[in-house]
């Protein structure tokens, strides 16, 4: 330790090498650590679980940056390690929060905390560390807030367990406001996924900030351009042949792809295909193939499974829209992708998918997330979007995260220089 301050990274998943979430930590870790570096008066100390700690270090050493910041992890005591299982992980977050809160504590008692980031896996149900932090740090937590609508659980056709997932989720938002605006009274501001979490922070009293976790790597983001210069992209005449439809992830119930495969039976797409990609849950079985056969379209219905993040792209410039049914999700990177890539998208207002739809500027369609809406309705709109311009949005590259960061850290130098004139 050099600095005469430190930034502080909590996160609880901060693995390099697992996708999605675990990632985000990782990432946000990265950035911290570049801007840090430009600044001989900060040191990074960053605090994750044990497994994160390994899988951490091991890049770190990689890329030649172990000297560079210091990392932490906190494993859950001896008497507690069957929370590590996966089906737990949000149980051990909850008590390794409260570890790593006590950890900051002692960290405030040889060190000047400038900045400290909790970045959670986009729960707003869970607690953060930093709430332990007082005195002149800033304090910042999220990205967090999953947005959901329970309504898309009514929408036929349901499953035989819609209900449930139907009262889980407006459970589930009501808790989420009630727990979100607790935990903001105790930070200083709120970096939201969710519009309407954001605004349930702002009526406790404190900042939030829109901000969809949504980022493309640099790999990513030069396949697409690369792919697209050998396509052309100038949007579907309407005279065009059978209608392409795509959706991407998880067969999961959660997802409603149903009402893609049923959007089908409309006589307006007797002649569209579909292409699902992704697996189903561990050990369940692809329960979406035999709604197709129920309804008499699994002859235009692919089932790709999973496949490598450049067939994703390949089948995203071959489509003519992605539809994203999804009820409920932080910032989802599948529609990132898409308006990266230029596809017209249709997903359901008010959920993660739409916020990071609205962002990209990207052609596309919000379906309103009413349990009366039909499947005529659904098809009209994907028949609509599909014809929409291919415009390919840029705002899901590496420097959004830098300019957030930038933006944080140099406020908490303002509130310092305040304290201390």
């Amino acid at each position: 330790m050099k600095g005469t301050h430190c930034v502080v990274v909590t996160a609880f998943a901060c693995d390099p090498n697992l996708p999605s979430e675990p990632t985000i930590g990782w990432t946000f870790l990265r950035t911290t650590m570049d801007l840090c570096s430009q600044d001989e008066r900060l040191d990074v100390v960053a605090y994750m679980n044990e497994r994160s700690k390994v899988a951490t270090d091991i890049r770190l050493r990689a890329m030649g940056l172990q000297d560079t910041v210091t990392t932490v992890g906190i494993r859950v005591p001896r008497v507690l390690r069957f929370l590590e299982h996966p089906s737990l992980t949000r149980l051990e977050s909850v008590v390794w929060s409260k570890l790593t809160a006590t950890e900051l504590v002692r960290l405030t008692k040889t060190r000047k905390v400038l900045l400290a980031r909790h970045v959670s896996f986009a729960s707003e149900l869970l607690p953060t560390p930093i709430t332990s932090l007082k005195g002149t740090t800033l304090t910042v937590w999220g990205p967090v807030g999953s947005s959901g609508q329970a309504n898309v659980f009514r929408i036929q056709p349901r499953g035989r367990q819609w209900r449930w997932h139907y009262l889980q989720q407006l459970l589930r938002d009501a808790i989420s406001s009630i727990a979100a605006a607790h935990t903001a009274r105790r930070v200083d501001i709120v970096i939201s996924t969710s519009g309407d979490l954001a605004k349930a922070v702002e009526n406790s009293g404190t900042r939030a900030i829109v901000f969809p976790n949504t980022i493309l790597d640099t790999e990513l983001i030069d396949l697409i351009e690369s792919t697209r210069i050998l396509r052309r992209d100038r949007g579907r005449p309407m005279e065009a042949g059978p209608v392409r439809i795509l959706c991407v992830g998880n067969l999961i119930y959660l997802k409603r792809f149903e009402l893609a495969i049923s959007a089908l039976t409309d006589p307006r797409l007797s002649n569209a295909t579909l292409v699902i990609i992704g697996k189903p849950a561990m050990g369940k079985a692809n329960y979406l193939a035999s709604i197709a056969s129920t309804l008499g379209v699994e002859d235009r219905v692919s089932f790709l499974g999973q496949v490598p993040r450049s067939d994703v792209i390949r089948n995203m410039f071959d489509a003519d829209v992605l539809f994203h049914p999804s009820t409920r999700e932080g910032g989802s990177g599948v529609v990132g992708e898409a308006t990266a890539v230029g596809l017209p998208v249709v997903c359901f207002g008010g959920t993660g998918a739409s916020v990071v739809l609205l962002a990209s500027g990207a052609s596309g369609t919000e379906l309103p997330p009413v349990g009366s809406l039909t499947t005529s309705t659904i098809a009209r709109s994907l028949l609509s979007t599909a014809s929409m311009p291919r415009v390919a949005s840029d705002k899901w590259g590496n420097d959004r995260y830098k300019q957030l960061e930038s933006g944080l850290l140099q406020e908490a130098w303002v509130r310092n220089a305040k304290a201390y004139p």
